[in-house]
């Protein structure tokens, strides 16, 4: 009987041995882990910090790359402009670049890429890298206050018109239908200009 409760005693210490083992294996293995989430956790923040760094100089690169380019096609808009609107018959005889005018009491501030005039007719051109849908639709929505902001030209006839170098699938149609003037810029400076019929143009 002795022996018999000996040696069932010491199968209880051994198995008792092992669990334990176990246990602590387990645990340190647990505590690995845990340590390789946390740095994984941590390397992830800084991968993830170094793309929204990456993705800020990004923008800022593009934003002043789309800036440089509108005016450079400014610069070159601001002389084609007055023979362009001319040779399809509007007779503008003056041209203001960087049109800027702030109202007061409405607090609306205007900013007008180019402004042709004549004595009957005032033509605001946009001037953009990229003409999009989105975009002609702010600008008809901000040029709607032009006679607003700027009562000196309410006895005139506003025009509006759109230039770029490139137009999203379906935006110059749009302009067109909407009763806008496009010009499209292509190479070796050339500018071209289409004008819906007079009876659509959008007329402020």
């Amino acid at each position: 009987m002795n022996v018999t409760s000996s040696t069932k005693a010491k199968r209880r210490s051994a198995t008792w041995d092992e669990i334990r083992e176990i246990l602590r294996e387990t645990t340190e293995l647990v505590n690995r882990v845990d340590q390789q989430q946390q740095e994984t956790a941590l390397r992830m923040q800084e991968t993830d910090r170094r793309m929204q760094e990456t993705d800020r100089k990004f923008k800022e690169l593009a934003a002043r790359f789309t800036s440089t380019t509108g005016h450079i096609i400014e610069g070159l808009m601001e002389p084609a402009a007055m023979k362009l609107f001319q040779d399809k018959g509007f007779n503008v005889n003056r041209c203001w670049k960087n049109f800027k005018k702030y109202e007061k009491s409405s607090g609306r501030k205007l900013e007008v890429d180019l402004l042709l005039l004549d004595d009957d007719i005032a033509i605001v051109v946009e001037v953009k890298t990229n003409c999009t849908l989105r975009g002609i639709e702010h600008f008809v929505s901000q040029m709607a206050f032009f006679k607003e902001v700027c009562p000196e030209y309410s006895d005139k006839t506003i025009l509006l018109a759109v230039a770029a170098i490139n137009y999203d699938r379906d935006a110059k149609q749009e302009a067109l239908q909407r009763g806008l003037l496009t010009i499209m810029v292509s190479d070796n400076d050339i500018f071209t200009l289409e004008c819906p019929d007079n009876s659509q143009l959008l007329k402020l």
